[in-house]
């Protein structure tokens, strides 16, 4: 039933999500959709879950992730995977916003959303914790957390990009920028 409900709002956005054309979609009487889900709020809570385990937001990655690169090529890396992947997955990242402009008058979804920004931004935390170990002075008064939040920030950036301009948004492009704001070095501003 989720499966058809996130057809359903893929095509029609969250407004199209009922009870009546999930049944339809799913093959089911519109009453088990109540059952299973006791409410169609019930339901799009329940479908930001399943969507939220299927997006760039559910990516984990330890310190050791890529190998044997540097810390900050590992960084790197591991943005480069998640911009990637985003063209492939657009329904779902438009699905995310939807949920994102849903999220600032249902708490319950403002909620959920943060929690998997949070997760998402902690999951490079490692990899920041090491650029900052492998270089110090280039980092000073730089801190894991706030170099994890530019990393996560980067990506949702391209997600919107994605979402806005599909046709324009260039992930090779959107990557040597990055390089080259990475590269310029600790700059005074």
């Amino acid at each position: 039933m989720l499966r058809a409900a996130f057809v359903i709002a893929a095509r029609e956005r969250l407004a199209g999500v009922t009870a009546r054309a999930v049944a339809a979609k799913a093959g089911v009487s519109s009453g088990l959709v109540f059952f299973h889900f006791e409410s169609v709020d019930g339901l799009l809570v329940d479908l930001l879950d399943w969507l939220l385990e299927r997006t760039i937001v559910a990516g984990e990655l330890g310190a050791d992730a890529f190998g044997d690169l540097p810390p900050a090529a590992r960084m790197m890396a591991a943005v480069r995977r998640d911009v990637e992947r985003l063209p492939g997955t657009r329904e779902r990242v438009e699905l995310f916003f939807d949920y994102w402009v849903l999220g600032t008058r249902h708490p319950l979804v403002k909620r959920k959303i943060r929690a998997a920004l949070d997760r998402y931004r902690d999951s490079f935390r490692p990899l920041a914790a090491a650029m900052i170990a492998a270089d110090p002075e280039r980092y000073v008064g730089t801190t894991a957390e706030g170099l994890a939040s530019v990393a996560a920030s980067f990506v949702e950036g391209c997600a919107l990009q994605v979402v806005m301009d599909p046709r324009g948004f260039d992930t090779e492009r959107s990557m040597a920028t990055l390089a080259a704001l990475v590269h310029a070095g600790a700059a005074a501003y």
